[in-house]
């Protein structure tokens, strides 16, 4: 019963994250391009699988009422180390490469959707949902540069049978700036969300599940699919904070007293 209340954001954020943390976990690697874990650090085998740990069970825990609400806020503070330790290093070390701060602005979606999820299990409409969508919308910004600095590579990710693949790369980054923008200045900030949470959700269906089906053994289709998912889960959460009518919190507090 709970798992049908929870809202399409939570529920794919929290199953994507479990689901990379168990290849990861079998690996005993860091596989995300988000979690730039430099190759030769000290222990990196045993660090690699409590970074699998602290996806896995947060993700699994973040289903259950009990354990939602402390699991949402486990798994978004891991991320957010992403940004601190891994990500803004390198941004100041490498300033003028887009790629840093494109690693940066996909880290910093799932720090803040990861918080308005968390946010919206506990009922808490404060000052940090706010922040936490001004956070996402920045940092749309440079995810939707990365289109036009690296054309060829992101539109070689587009599956061969579409037409017009650098023209649909382009309009796709255009559209991560403009909803990034709207919804950092809450312009129609409630429908730049929604359609971004649909332009990502498109591209996580058309590029990386067939990049799936296409490989299916290949386990980095498997790892970019899910990390899309949850990039896309970001989103619908989102998109989800906007609307009042909602709130996980309620929902949480009434399955716990059953």
């Amino acid at each position: 019963m709970y798992l049908r209340r929870l809202g399409v954001g939570h529920l794919l954020f929290a199953s994507s994250f479990a689901v990379i943390g168990a290849i990861s976990l079998v690996a005993r690697d860091f596989l995300l391009n988000q979690q730039p874990v430099p190759p030769h650090i000290p222990w990196r085998q045993t660090l690699a699988c409590i970074s699998a740990v602290l996806m896995l069970a947060p993700g699994i825990g973040m289903l259950f009422p009990a354990t939602a609400k402390r699991s949402a806020l486990i798994l978004t503070g891991f991320v957010a180390l992403w940004v601190v330790a891994l990500q803004v290093p390198r941004v100041l070390a490498q300033p003028l490469v887009e790629a840093s701060w494109l690693g940066l602005g996909e880290d910093s979606t799932l720090v803040a959707g990861g918080w308005l999820i968390f946010c919206a299990i506990a009922g808490r409409q404060d000052g940090t949902v706010r922040a936490a969508r001004i956070l996402f919308g920045l940092a749309l910004v440079p995810i939707g540069l990365s289109h036009f600095f690296y054309l060829k590579f992101a539109a070689s990710l587009i599956p061969g049978w579409m037409p017009l693949r650098e023209p649909l790369t382009c309009l796709g980054g255009a559209g991560h700036i403009a909803a990034g923008l709207a919804v950092a200045f809450a312009v129609v900030p409630r429908l730049a969300a929604t359609l971004e949470a649909i332009m990502e959700s498109l591209f996580t269906l058309i590029c990386w599940l067939s990049a799936v089906v296409t490989a299916p053994s290949h386990r980095d289709a498997w790892v970019n699919l899910f990390i899309s998912a949850a990039l896309s889960a970001a989103a619908w959460a989102l998109a989800a904070s906007y609307d009042t009518r909602r709130r996980s919190g309620p929902l949480v507090a009434q399955e716990l007293k059953r």
